[in-house]
């Protein structure tokens, strides 16, 4: 019987128009997750893209650390397509909650898992004969269809078949009772460079491929390659469908030559400053002694670090929102705690709501800004928001902070 692992974590808490149910948060720190914002994200992609483009939502990682099962649904009622995450355990976890929209497994996949792949109607990614063999063993058994999207590797080097091997690979899995083929994709790995040639070169080869499953006779099925940056900057890749993960969170790539769109951030990170204290001028802060204030300066402790996803890397880099000041990130990032300066925040004590990634005022921190300060791409950022961190999930309505001392 397949489990998934419990969270461990504080348990997240749902506002609904504008109020909250009668949990409250308990976490010291915790991320805002605005599921009309995902909503709204989905429509206007999918308005962007037209209506011969389906929006697959990547959920995958958690929903790329805001929450699984929330975020699902919200895509789903916000129009997604379908749905991709990595591995079998969040498709099941879905497919539990009720989510009844198209789920596609990246992962290659585990043979033993086909008879629950397809009695839960997951649709599985392969590539290689073990994975759609078993599927077509636990399809016959189940009378059920094992739903299959082939994988061509054009380029990135990890999962697929060669371009030239896809009309023989796909003419294998139409032999194989039982399963079912519904569509065909790759994966782009320059979408986000500003020298487009190597991703032109995918296109290039992912046409072959088509071009050889047409001439073989083989219907493809649902054709996908681009990603958000490539469906933001290559209209010619778009085909049938588009993989939108940092677009269905309301973050643009870190790219060149995006197409305009009006998104909305889905996650704030939010936590309380925890203590504040006075350090005289050339006072070593936090291991290493890596920063020492140039003057008086108050000091405050934020009560999160490394070991609830804030980037070590971002030490003496990095800064938060505290009275609607920006307010930097002085010495090494610790597992539990970070440490800011808050003199420029006049009359800043603890207890005062201190924003990571958000909007406070008229000062905002994006998760793309923290990305660049951690020298990490943005979506490790938000993957890495741990477990300890609560998700406060909204819906139309504002948020309501833990109180002090919670």
């Amino acid at each position: 019987m397949e489990t998934d692992t419990a969270s461990t974590g504080p348990r997240p808490v749902v506002a609904q128009a504008g109020s909250l149910r009668t949990q409250v948060p308990t976490s010291p720190s915790w991320a805002e997750v605005d599921l009309a914002a995902v909503r709204h994200n989905l429509r206007a992609v999918s308005e962007l893209l037209g209506p011969s483009c389906g929006v697959w939502a990547v959920v995958k990682t958690n929903a790329y650390g805001h929450g699984l099962v929330e975020v699902a649904r919200a895509a789903q009622e916000g129009g997604a397509a379908g749905l991709a995450v990595a591995a079998f355990a969040e498709g099941a976890k879905l497919r539990r909650a009720g989510v009844a929209a198209p789920i596609l497994l990246l992962w290659a996949g585990e043979p033993r898992r086909a008879g629950a792949i397809v009695r839960r109607g997951l649709t599985q990614t392969v590539c290689d004969e073990a994975m759609p063999c078993a599927l077509s063993r636990a399809a016959q058994r189940a009378g059920l269809p094992g739903r299959v999207h082939l994988k061509i590797d054009t380029g990135m080097g990890r999962l697929g078949v060669s371009p030239g091997e896809a009309a023989a690979y796909a003419q294998f899995l139409y032999r194989l009772p039982g399963v079912s083929p519904e569509g065909v994709f790759s994966h782009l790995a320059t979408a986000e460079a500003e020298d487009s040639s190597y991703a032109q070169l995918q296109l290039k080869r992912f046409r072959e491929a088509l071009s050889s499953l047409a001439a073989a006779g083989v219907p493809p099925g649902v054709r996908h390659l681009a990603n958000s940056a490539a469906a933001l900057r290559f209209p010619e890749m778009r085909f049938d469908g588009v993989r939108a993960g940092l677009l269905t969170y309301g973050i643009l790539p870190d790219a060149p030559s995006l197409a305009s769109i009006p998104l909305r951030p889905v996650l704030q990170w939010k936590t309380r400053v925890a203590f504040t204290h006075r350090l005289s001028a050339g006072s070593g802060v936090s291991y290493g002694c890596t920063y020492r204030s140039s003057r008086e300066s108050v000091i405050g402790v934020l009560p999160l670090g490394y070991a609830d996803g804030y980037p070590r890397q971002a030490s003496n880099r990095g800064y938060v929102v505290v009275r609607g000041r920006l307010c930097a990130v002085v010495g090494k990032v610790c597992m539990d705690h970070t440490l800011v300066d808050l003199t420029l925040a006049p009359g800043a004590e603890a207890g005062d709501e201190a924003v990571l990634i958000g909007r406070q005022g008229e000062a905002e921190i994006t998760a793309n800004q923290l990305a660049a300060w951690a020298n990490t791409v943005v979506h490790e950022v938000t993957t890495l928001i741990g477990s300890r961190v609560q998700r406060l999930f909204l819906d139309d309505g504002p948020a309501r902070a833990p109180a002090q001392g919670q």
